[in-house]
């Protein structure tokens, strides 16, 4: 019996190039690039979130070709004050489009670049899920439904939430190792499952949070009664190995939350999350609510085949699709004011802002789900039967139609001239409220020079932006202001002595000088734990690497 799995297996793999699962794939690369078109026509899709992103990728590529390959400040936003948020904003997509920069030589391209590998990554997470259970043509439809959703080409067209929409290219196979954890349990699949869900904690961490909350969900309703322990354990050992991988990032940044401001500094009401809930106002004076009512609405309507699910039966686990369904439920239960009693009990649940974050949960199971009842409507005969059918097709239709011309068409483009002029005026400006420490001011003093030294002249030797040294002459006792915003991790020296900081009233740099002549060496030194979550880090990938290798002797017994 083992024998003949063997050969099945080597008959399956041999024959893939040319089977039906390989045209599918093809096909679901074609779709998900088709989906990004528009942007290689028009130029890349702009929104205020972008100069956010690029505000970050720019000094973060900086620092990676200066040899910084994990940068720990963000030394020229804020008018050359700078901001920790290096430390607080998971990395992976800035690396992908720090990538694409180096390979090409210019950002314009790297980023349609980027978007389009995110794109297919995304068409190939739903149909490598979906394909768990479901046809090679079911998973197939699943990810071309999920890459016209309007929900998720919202994310790239409108509101440009790229780390999200990146993020929800990594959550699918999450849940697709999960299931193939649930099912099989092989180290490959828990290895897989570490994985991914380290990607997705290193990609988007509001995500992360949502995510996190809805494998455990479906996880509650796919482990098999007989196996439910070991399959938790599984589970767990999963979630801790893929903790470990990121611990590079979520280590400094849980130590240090307590440093930055979280929207206390010019507070934005608009990100409370008590004002996001999908359904809880009809009035365009709330944009963000209005128009993801309108974007649940169209979801809906290109789901619109689901119901025949309740009749028939249709191929695939029936409990695959149970644990969809409670899923795509839970997903849409979180949107909506009804469950604003466990936003208000869970904490890290209201830091991700947005109820309407979880409509990318719910387009992924509404696509999984619409798959696998598209052959249904194929099945039925009659006048009533071809009536339903064209109703269906026509609600599926206006969703398409709506997504095109409102969602895609109605985007801000940004030809090649306009997005370089874009990127040029980034460098330096403002950060997010949500980067500020705690103890400095969005109106910080405009400072001429880079050392303020009270009467006494200063030397800049170098300045880099985890290091500057300069020079002050002899004078009387006093404090040098730095064009910086203290940090606990910056430290002055003159010689071997170290020299006392603090924060200015506007949370300015200030170092104490001594009466004589001195160099000031000041440097952004990352502390013990950050060295050793970098080592957790590559242990936890190398770990993983070794789960994911097939072991000759294994097969072989």
């Amino acid at each position: 019996m083992s024998s003949y799995v063997v050969q099945t297996h080597e008959a399956r793999t041999w024959s893939f190039a040319g089977s039906p699962e390989a045209k599918c794939i093809v096909f679901v690369v074609a779709v998900s690039l088709l989906a990004i078109v528009p942007a290689f026509v028009f130029g890349v899709p702009s929104n205020r979130d972008l100069s956010n992103h690029f505000r970050f990728a720019l000094p973060f590529y900086d620092a990676i070709a200066a040899g910084n390959f994990y940068p720990g400040w963000l030394a020229e936003s804020n008018h050359g004050y700078g901001d920790p948020s290096f430390r607080f904003y998971p990395p992976a997509l800035y690396y992908l489009l720090a990538l694409f920069r180096f390979i090409t030589g210019e950002w314009y391209v790297a980023t349609l670049l980027t978007y389009a590998v995110v794109s297919v990554a995304g068409g190939l997470g739903v149909f490598f899920w979906a394909r768990s259970t479901l046809p090679s043509s079911q998973a197939m439809w699943a990810s071309i439904l999920y890459a016209v959703a309007p929900y998720h080409l919202n994310q790239l067209y409108q509101a440009t939430l790229l780390a999200e929409w990146a993020g929800a290219a990594v959550l699918p196979f999450v849940f697709g190792f999960l299931e193939r954890v649930c099912a099989h349990g092989r180290r490959r699949d828990i290895a897989g499952f570490a994985g991914c869900y380290a990607l997705l904690v290193l990609t988007h961490l509001p995500l992360t949070v949502i995510g996190s909350l809805a494998l455990l969900v479906y996880a509650l309703v796919r482990m098999e009664a007989g196996r439910r322990m070991r399959t938790l354990l599984k589970l767990a050992g999963g979630i801790a190995l893929g903790l470990c991988a990121s611990s590079i990032f979520w280590v400094t940044m849980v130590s240090e939350m307590r440093w930055i401001g979280i929207n206390t500094i010019d507070r934005d009401a608009s990100v409370d999350y008590r004002l996001n809930f999908v359904l809880s106002t009809f009035s365009p004076d709330n944009l963000n609510v209005w128009w993801m009512n309108i974007l649940l609405l169209m979801t809906v309507l290109l789901a619109a085949p689901i119901p025949l699910l309740l009749r028939r039966s249709v191929s695939g686990d029936q409990r695959f699709l149970r644990g969809v369904v409670v899923l795509t439920a839970f997903a849409l239960f979180m949107t909506l004011p009804l469950s604003r009693p466990v936003w208000n009990v869970l904490s890290v649940l209201q830091q991700t802002q947005f109820p309407w974050r979880w409509l990318a949960l719910v387009s992924m199971g509404l696509a999984l789900l619409t798959a696998a009842a598209l052959p249904l409507l194929e099945q039925t005969n009659g006048v009533l039967a071809r009536a339903r059918r064209m109703m269906i097709l026509g609600a599926m239709s206006v969703a398409i139609v709506f997504t095109v011309s409102h969602v895609v068409r109605e985007a801000k483009f940004l030809p090649r001239n306009e997005f370089e002029n874009t990127l040029s005026a980034v460098r330096g400006t403002p950060s997010v409220n949500y980067w500020f420490p705690i103890w400095a001011s969005s109106s910080a003093k405009r400072m001429a020079d880079e050392v303020e030294a009270a009467g006494r002249p200063v030397v800049v030797q170098s300045w880099s932006p985890e290091r500057r040294v300069f020079q002050v002459p002899a004078g009387a006792a006093t404090e040098a202001r730095v064009r910086a915003f203290y940090y606990p991790h910056w430290t002055a020296r003159s010689g071997e002595k170290l020299l006392s900081t603090r924060a200015d009233r506007d949370g300015a740099l200030v170092i104490s000088l001594p009466s004589d002549a001195t160099t000031v060496e000041l440097a952004f030194n990352e502390p013990p734990r950050s060295r050793m979550s970098s080592w957790a880090s590559l242990a936890g990938f190398m770990f993983i690497g070794v789960l994911a290798v097939p072991f000759p002797w294994r097969q072989k017994r």
